[in-house]
This record gives structure tokens, C-alpha cells and sequence, in this order.
């Protein structure tokens, strides 16, 4: 027959196999008789401060105290870990279907269960295999951590490999590398290592380390990434850096961009301001950027739209090429159509139709049409198949030329 126990209001209580309930109030140590464990069949629950001296295993445990409850060993319960008030601490594992503490819960160990949760903190000195995580402060797992869902108020700190679904913190979130679902921040996001992230949606900054793979980035702030970062999508309100080299399908960027490398996009680059590449820029479509963009190696893409400084060894915009009043172009341009707007700066454009608008000033022409209106300076030569049109108080500083056909752009640039 199944037994209720209680003991109260001593200093230390000796506990055999308990088969039924156990009540524990206001008693400072508790010891196994035999062995290193305590065993309850029942429902164990303790009020007041208290140290186990040892291991516990039951059915449930239920703690209630303004201070602290420590367990020097394992805790192991088949059903519900529940902490009404104050602290739990193990130092040994746990392993339960549920732990539910309302202040803090720290593990020394392992935590292997269904869901826990702290309105406190929650620290795990090892590994974490459970569905959900949540805390109403901050979650701190120093090894390994699988779990579907984390959740945080404050911060997440992950020290080990992370496996997870959703990562969803109100301030901070920091890990070293693994795999996560979606990571959804009001704060900062960094991953000191490789990780494969399906989501990124940050307020603030955003940082991943090397080899990463992001499928979305959606970040209020700055987004940063090491070397041979692979993505999907990148939209930031701020700036992003990356170290290059780095390949993706669309960046859209409201300040700048600054890659220390190679940066090649299967679709687009769209820029509010200024764009700096370190090595080739290759985009599948269209390179639209407000301020100016400086590349150190070549620029291939299927249309350019810059408002301001265009700066590459070699443009090579297929269907078109546009830059915006006063704007400053350096290296030879080719292109289908290219349309230089009133006052800007060029050197060598090559393409199928040219118009250089009014007050322009560049180097050497080559088209199948050209048109040049008024007050243009053209420094070079110019050569075309079919038609030239110049407006009035245009300078030419060599006699234009009509050609059967233009030389091959490799042997002009």
C-alpha cells in the first residue's frame, strides 16, 4: 500500500525507498540511507530552503522556497519537475517530461526533457536534448543544445554545436555553429562559426562566421559575415560587410555594402548607398545603386543604374548602362544601351546605342548609333556603323569615323 511521509522543521533527514508521497518542510539537509539516491514513488515535494545530499528519483518533484533548493546529484522524474518560488539547482543531470521553475534553474550536468522553462534564468553546464526552452531572463547552455524551439526575453548563449528550429529572443542571441530554422532577434544575432540558417530576422545587427550558409537575412541595423558566405536573400536597413568571397541570389541594402573579396548574385544588388567590392562583382540582373559603386576587379551584370561614381578595371553591363547627373565613371564601359546624363564624367563607353547628354564630358566612343548633345567634350575618337548625331557647341578632339564594323572590345579596353 502506498505511503505518505512528511517530515518538518529538522536539521537533517535520513531517507529511505519511499513507496508513495514525500513532504519535506523546512528541513536543512537531506541523505539517502543507502546508497547515493533518494527513491519516491509518489510525489516528492520540499518547502523551505534545503540540500539534497545526493540523487532524486520520483515520479514528480515539486519545490516551494524563497531562497534556494540544491541537489548535489541527478534529479530524475518520470512526469513534472515544478519550482513554485525561488531557485533550483543540480548538480549532477535531469531528465523529466517537464521542468517548470518561476525564479532561476541552474544544471551543472545534462538536461534531457519534453520542455522547461524559468521566469528567471536557465543555465546548463552540458548538453540540452528537449522540444522547447524558454526563459523569462536569460538561457545559457554551455554545451551542446537540441531543441526545437528557444525561447528567451533577454539573451540566448549557446557554447557548443546548436540544433534547433526557432531561436527567439527579445535581446540577444549568440552561438558558435550548428544548424537553426529560423532566428527571429529584437537586439543582435552573432555566430562565432559556420551555421546553416534558414532565417535571420534581427532589429539590430546581425554576424556570422565563416562558411555559413543563410538562406534569408532580414536585419534593421548591420548585417557582417566572414569568408565564403553563401545566402539567398539579403535585406538590411544599414550596412553589410563581408569578407568575401561571397555568393548569393539578391542583396538590397538601404546604406552600404563592403565585400573584402569576389561577390557574384544570381539576380540583384539594389544599394541606397555606396557599394565597395575588393574583387569582381558578377550579378545575374540588375546593379542599382544611389551613391556610387567601386569595384577592384571587373563588373558583370544585365543592368547598371548608378547615381553617383562608378569605378571598375572593366563594366560590362549587358542590356544596359545608366549613371545619374554629375556622376563620375572610370574603366571602359560596355553595353547595349548607355545613357550618360547631363554633366557626368567618363572614359571609354562601347555599346549598340550611346546618348551622351548635355555638358558631358568623355573619352572614346564606340556604337553602332551615337547621339551627343550640346556643350558634350569628347577626348577620344569616335567610331560607329550606322548613324552619328551631335547637337550644337559639341568639342570633338578627333574627327569622327564611320566603320564597316568596330573592333572587338578586348583589343580597345
Amino acid at each position: 500500500m502506498a505511503e505518505k511521509m512528511s517530515f518538518r522543521n529538522e536539521e537533517r533527514v535520513e531517507l529511505g525507498r519511499i513507496e508513495g508521497d514525500l513532504e519535506i518542510r523546512d528541513c536543512k539537509v537531506l541523505v539517502p540511507k543507502e546508497g547515493d539516491t533518494i527513491h519516491v514513488t509518489g510525489e516528492f515535494k520540499i518547502r523551505g530552503e534545503c540540500v539534497v545530499e545526493g540523487s532524486v528519483e520520483a515520479h514528480s518533484f515539486e519545490g516551494k522556497t524563497r531562497d534556494r533548493i540544491t541537489i548535489d546529484g541527478d534529479l530524475i522524474v518520470k512526469t513534472t519537475v515544478n519550482m513554485e518560488r525561488g531557485t533550483l539547482e543540480v548538480i549532477g543531470n535531469v531528465r523529466a517530461s517537464k521542468v517548470s521553475v518561476s525564479g532561476s534553474l541552474r544544471i551543472h550536468k545534462d538536461l534531457e526533457c519534453r520542455a522547461a522553462s524559468a521566469g528567471g534564468s536557465l543555465r546548463v553546464l552540458g548538453n540540452v536534448k528537449a522540444e522547447r526552452l524558454s526563459a523569462g531572463g536569460s538561457v545559457k547552455i554551455e554545451g551542446d543544445a537540441d531543441v526545437q524551439r528557444l525561447d528567451a526575453g533577454g539573451s540566448i548563449k549557446i557554447g557548443g554545436r546548436i540544433d534547433c528550429e526557432e531561436f527567439d529572443v527579445g535581446g540577444s542571441g549568440r552561438v558558435v555553429h550548428g544548424v537553426i530554422g529560423k532566428v527571429n532577434i529584437g537586439g543582435s544575432f552573432k555566430a562565432e562559426g559556420a551555421v546553416e540558417v534558414e532565417e535571420i530576422d534581427v532589429g539590430g545587427a546581425a554576424k556570422v562566421g565563416p562558411e555559413s550558409k543563410v538562406e534569408s537575412v532580414d536585419v534593421g541595423g548591420s548585417f557582417k559575415a566572414a569568408e565564403n558566405l553563401t545566402f539567398g536573400v539579403i535585406d538590411v536597413g544599414g550596412a553589410v560587410k563581408l569578407a568575401g568571397p561571397a555568393t548569393g541570389r539578391t542583396i538590397d541594402v538601404g546604406g552600404a555594402v563592403r565585400v573584402e573579396g569576389t561577390l557574384k548574385l544570381s539576380e540583384d544588388l539594389d544599394v541606397g548607398g555606396a557599394a565597395s567590392i575588393e574583387g569582381d562583382l558578377e550579378v545575374g540582373k540588375k546593379i542599382k545603386v544611389g551613391g556610387s559603386v567601386r569595384v577592384e576587379g571587373v563588373i558583370r551584370c544585365y543592368r547598371l543604374v548608378v547615381g553617383g561614381r562608378v569605378e571598375a578595371k572593366r563594366t560590362i553591363a549587358e542590356d544596359g548602362f545608366r549613371v545619374g547627373r554629375r556622376a563620375e565613371v572610370r574603366g571602359f564601359v560596355e553595353s547595349k544601351s548607355i545613357l550618360i546624363r547631363e554633366k557626368a564624367r567618363c572614359e571609354s563607353l562601347y555599346g549598340d546605342d550611346i546618348r551622351i547628354e548635355e555638358k558631358a564630358r568623355v573619352g572614346s566612343l564606340y556604337g553602332r548609333t551615337i547621339y551627343i548633345e550640346r556643350g558634350v567634350v569628347v577626348e577620344g575618337e569616335v567610331l560607329y556603323t550606322e548613324s552619328l548625331e551631335i547637337e550644337d557647341d559639341v568639342t570633338l578632339r578627333k574627327e569622327p569615323k564611320k566603320v564597316d564594323s568596330l573592333p572587338p572590345p578586348d583589343e580597345l579596353k
